[in-house]
């Protein structure tokens, strides 16, 4: 038996709004799976940070359990406080180099320990110490440290006025100042898009892209990397003219054969 007209036009509508609900539907599971992916990668910038900051420390000395390791350093920290603020300068380093592996320790590092110290701007000053770049490293490391963690730590850092001296660093003649330079800033700019735009602000952007060149170790490419995703990520997005310039080193970037450098 044949439809009428109007019954025909009725099953083409049903059938119209069955075929718009399946691709409504395939449409939200695809922007679910976006979200959920997007949230994925977003938990692995953030732990990739912890990780890394844990995989720079000497590998020939076992830690401790994370909580008595730490406990016992904060039984000394008067005494490393007083090395910081000495006026020797192997007692600085010495102080100073405790307090960075401090601040390395696997779980729940005792950072808000360390800032309430009073040590973090002594560690800016030390970013400044041209004529001792074994100081730098190791206070660029502390303050890399420090800077990943909450927000509020991070705006310590931030307000202590370590930015554009990080900026700076990043012409260091000393390999591992210049990529502790970068990883500090991609620590600061991973926190926030207030803090990303603050760092790009200080003109980051072109010293660190100076960094992708021939004479790069793989870890200066994979740190400079996730630094520059820092640097063009988050909601709302930098303004275009301020990310621009990385487009041809982006370009560059995705022939790597770096697994690491091309999920960056």
């Amino acid at each position: 038996m044949s439809l009428r007209p109007s019954a025909r036009t009725e099953v083409r509508r049903n059938r119209y709004k069955v075929a718009v609900d399946a691709e409504e539907g395939r449409r939200r599971r695809e922007d679910n799976m976006v979200e959920i992916r997007k949230n994925k990668r977003e938990e692995s910038l953030l732990k990739k940070r912890r990780e890394g900051l844990l995989a720079q420390q000497n590998q020939q000395q076992q830690l401790l359990s994370a909580t008595s390791a730490s406990d016992k350093k904060l039984e000394s920290l008067p005494a490393m406080v007083a090395g910081v603020w000495s006026d020797d300068g192997n007692a600085q380093l010495e102080a100073t180099t405790q307090f960075r592996k401090l601040l390395s320790i696997e779980r729940s590092p005792p950072i808000n320990e360390v800032v309430q110290s009073g040590v973090v701007p002594r560690f800016v000053e030390f970013l400044a110490r041209d004529d001792f770049p074994q100081l730098q490293f190791e206070a660029a490391w502390a303050l890399t440290n420090i800077a990943s963690g909450t927000s509020e730590n991070t705006r310590v850092v931030i307000d202590h006025g370590a930015v554009p001296i990080f900026v700076k660093l990043l012409g260091s003649p000393t390999d591992d100042v210049r990529e502790q330079a970068v990883w500090a800033l991609g620590n600061v700019a991973g926190d926030s898009p207030k803090c990303r735009d603050l760092v790009l602000s200080h003109g980051a952007l072109q010293p660190l892209l100076a960094q992708f060149n021939e004479h790069a170790k793989l870890s200066m490419l994979r740190n400079a990397t996730w630094t520059l995703s820092n640097f063009c990520r988050g909601k709302p997005q930098p303004a275009f003219e301020l990310t621009k310039p990385a487009l041809p080193a982006l370009e560059r970037l995705i022939h790597s054969n770096d697994e690491e450098v091309l999920t960056d």
